[in-house]
């Protein structure tokens, strides 16, 4: 599949779509893109989209107390949110703020709006996995592809705003949720079948 000068591969196995590594930015190119954005506790749109999400966390994953924001970008705004809201949380992003304490076990891992522009999402699962308690909850953010009867519907995929950002190279359905689920051995509490899906590791484990 080719557009906007790009190709996309489907996999046939977890139905990720993803762009090949040949059509990445470089690291540089990607801050400075990142350094545009709109980020921050002013923006009313912004704030309101992540306050969303912590209600359904408390609604959804109870007895949370710690928190790591993963790819929290330049200025952390979901990561002051969730202190205001009682739970003790720090971020993670690997260009603005690369350092996890060691031996770090959270309650929740919280990625929103981050596993669009992971290269490797499959090495960033097993390390967010790493960084769970127990029991620990993972809840990913990012906007789900086009389907008709379950599978990509190319035509809408290729007039999709969200393929037109250049740092945007994975994209995920709900059976690439389905799949992630069934072999890390997670249970999914929550998927609303737009952009949010919120795992629970597998009580057996």
């Amino acid at each position: 599949m080719k557009a906007d000068q790009r190709e996309y591969h489907l996999c046939t196995l977890c139905r990720l779509i993803f762009v090949p590594s040949r059509f990445f930015l470089t690291p540089e190119k990607e801050i400075e893109r990142y350094l545009k954005h709109e980020n921050s506790l002013e923006n009313e749109g912004y704030v309101n989209m992540f306050q969303e999400k912590i209600a359904l966390i408390r609604d959804h994953c109870p007895d949370v107390q710690t928190v790591l924001d993963y790819g929290c970008g330049y200025e952390p705004v979901l990561k002051t949110l969730l202190e205001r809201a009682g739970y003790d949380a720090e971020g993670y992003d690997p260009y603005f703020f690369p350092e996890i304490k060691e031996g770090s076990a959270y309650d929740l891992v919280l990625s929103t709006e981050t596993f669009e522009h992971l290269k490797l999402p499959g090495e960033e699962f097993n390390k967010i996995i790493r960084l769970l308690s127990p029991r620990g909850y993972c809840a990913v953010m990012t906007q789900f592809y086009p389907t008709q009867n379950g599978l990509p519907d190319l035509k809408s995929f290729f007039d999709w705003y969200y393929t037109r950002d250049p740092t945007h190279i994975c994209f995920y359905g709900p059976k690439t949720f389905e799949w992630i689920a069934q072999h890390h051995d997670f249970d999914i509490i929550l998927n609303n079948g737009k952009d949010f899906v919120i795992f629970q590791r597998n009580a057996s484990l």
